[in-house]
């Protein structure tokens, strides 16, 4: 019995020092052996020194601080580090593909592995226009999906698309069994990267729009394809997982908006002087209706220079949209 007591009250010594202290905070001796008490369990201050002499022991990095600067015990070092933390739980807030239940849910954790001062800060202090998603089996769904992948399975899954009631609904009648390749993290969206063997090639799938995602007994096919594909470059190049074919294209623009050519292609990019004050950059990329849409957005200082089959479709894109006013 006392053996037991021993350990909860190292264990509950731990845990007070992790939630009530940090650089900036700690506790006396005689607080923490208050609240060491309240938990039914008997600490005197030996006994507690040598709690904290067995915690440092273990690597814990618990500091004493004189009493003459108002001093106690803090624990400075943890798993992770508050900015970390930060990092960690604004990506959270922001991802569109967590649901605002898992959100909450995910948030409450992160802040329980820090002390209750610094998590009060974790409260989100950035903003997004993004919406989360409905679907509370996203973080299920991605699980299943590396599992079927690292056992070379097929899953099987129904795929949603929004009604005009602004719920998602099953998109077709049957379930899909496709070969799962890779997870692809693109526009704030997890992907998938699936080999449909009736088409004969990859198609992408948003896993926030995937329901009742299961494995078969079935083998994965495509292997030939997905080998052939430098996922590097490919996620690069790609402007989002709607299809598109691949195209070397010649953009001008001003010289001080090159760092638009950056952001979307990387700094790989081929570039010569143009006109002056201008520059001509050649990249790959998959050519589609939102790659137009991109490119129309950026105004006229941003001109597609090349080559003259993409330059004719991105023309016959803005004549269509111009003709429907």
């Amino acid at each position: 019995m006392n053996n037991y007591n021993n350990k909860t009250r190292i264990l509950l010594i731990l845990e007070i020092l992790k939630s009530e202290t940090d650089e900036d905070h700690v506790l006396k001796a005689d607080e923490i052996m208050e609240r060491i008490r309240k938990e039914g369990l008997k600490c005197d201050r030996k006994t507690l020194y040598n709690d904290i002499a067995s915690l440092v022991d273990a690597g814990y990095d618990i500091i004493h601080e004189p009493s003459g600067s108002g001093g106690g015990y803090k624990l400075v070092s943890r798993d992770f580090e508050d900015a970390e933390l930060r990092l960690l739980a604004d990506a959270v807030y922001s991802s569109k593909f967590i649901s605002q239940g898992k959100t909450r849910i995910l948030a409450d954790k992160l802040q329980k592995l820090t002390s209750s001062y610094m998590a009060s800060s974790m409260i989100r202090q950035i903003y997004s226009s993004d919406s989360k998603t409905p679907n509370e089996d996203v973080l299920y769904n991605v699980d299943t999906l590396s599992r079927a992948i690292l056992a070379d399975s097929k899953v099987e899954f129904e795929y949603l698309v929004w009604g005009k009631d602004k719920k998602l609904v099953t998109k077709g009648d049957e379930k899909r069994i496709l070969s799962p390749w890779a997870l692809i993290w693109q526009d704030q969206n997890y992907y998938l990267m699936a080999y449909d063997a009736s088409a004969g090639k990859m198609k992408h799938f948003r896993v926030d729009k995937m329901r009742h995602v299961s494995m078969t007994d079935l083998r994965r096919e495509g292997r030939k394809d997905f080998e052939s594909i430098d996922m590097s470059s490919y996620v690069e190049e790609t402007f989002s997982m709607y299809g598109g074919r691949l195209e070397t294209i010649t953009l001008d623009l001003p010289e001080e908006l090159i760092g638009i050519a950056y952001d979307r292609f990387g700094t790989d990019v081929s570039q010569r002087p143009g006109k002056p004050g201008r520059v001509l950059v050649r990249t790959k990329c998959y050519v589609s209706a939102l790659f137009y849409g991109w490119l129309s957005g950026l105004g006229g200082e941003v001109l597609l220079a090349g080559p003259d089959n993409v330059i004719d479709e991105y023309r016959n894109y803005l004549k269509s949209i111009i003709a429907k006013y």
